[in-house]
């Protein structure tokens, strides 16, 4: 529901849910010997799923709030180059969306998955039920903190991501500006459209590959972290 990928709502709900109900198959007969008794009343049960519930969704979540910060710096560069208003609609985040949004989010979710990202998510979840079978009343304390620092790694990683676009965005403002005082009878605002644009595709596609590297160190660390959040009891005997 929540992970990139596996939760997207470009993806058919038909094909998302048989994707759980296919994971479930296979997941099931692995832990029969691992899982505890059944509760006995419909409460208890309702407390165990709940607990479920929350260690998927906050593994799922941890990746996703990673992929936020680059919507917040498709963001900052659509307005600082004067092209906010092409906006299109994104259905996983329900509202309209900068192209530059749009096509960070491509290249990250591409990314992820050339590194290998929805493996580690699959991992991590199959080591939930191993370290922590079905059954185990409690749950982690530290996930919240857990998903605080992910949210702070998360802006991060928006800011080395778009810290080239903005710098030389930044840049082309301020030489106008000084260019205006020099020559006001230049019309700034048809030159500076232009210019900021021409600055803004030349620098984000200098610097779209080094995005890479930045989503690659900032995923492995992320999974890891929520991965050592709830997973981190001792084995059952």
């Amino acid at each position: 529901m929540t992970a990139p990928i596996f939760g997207s709502r470009t993806v058919p709900v038909r094909i998302r849910a048989l994707l759980a109900v296919g994971f479930a198959i296979i997941v099931t007969p692995m832990h029969f010997d691992a899982a505890r008794e059944m509760p006995d009343d419909l409460v208890n049960l309702s407390v165990l799923l709940a607990r479920e519930a929350v260690l998927g969704l906050a593994l799922g979540l941890a990746v996703m709030i990673l992929f936020t910060g680059l919507h917040l710096t498709g963001q900052v560069i659509g307005q600082m180059s004067g092209m906010a208003l092409a906006d299109t609609f994104d259905p996983t985040f329900d509202t309209s969306i900068p192209v530059f949004t749009q096509l960070l989010d491509a290249v990250t979710l591409s990314v992820f998955i050339a590194i290998g990202g929805h493996r580690q998510i699959m991992a991590a979840m199959l080591d939930t039920f191993r370290w922590r079978p079905p059954g185990v009343r409690d749950l982690p304390t530290n996930i919240v903190d857990t998903l605080t620092e992910v949210t702070s790694e998360s802006f991060v990683v928006g800011i080395r991501a778009g810290a080239p676009v903005m710098v030389a965005l930044f840049l082309s403002i301020l030489l106008l500006g000084l260019i205006s005082r020099t020559l006001p009878q230049l019309n700034v605002i048809a030159v500076g459209f232009s210019l900021n644009s021409m600055v803004m595709m030349v620098v984000l596609a200098a610097s779209l590959s080094g995005l890479a590297w930045v989503v690659q160190d900032h995923a492995d660390a992320v999974i890891e972290t929520i991965r050592d959040a709830i997973v981190f009891a001792e084995p059952p005997n």
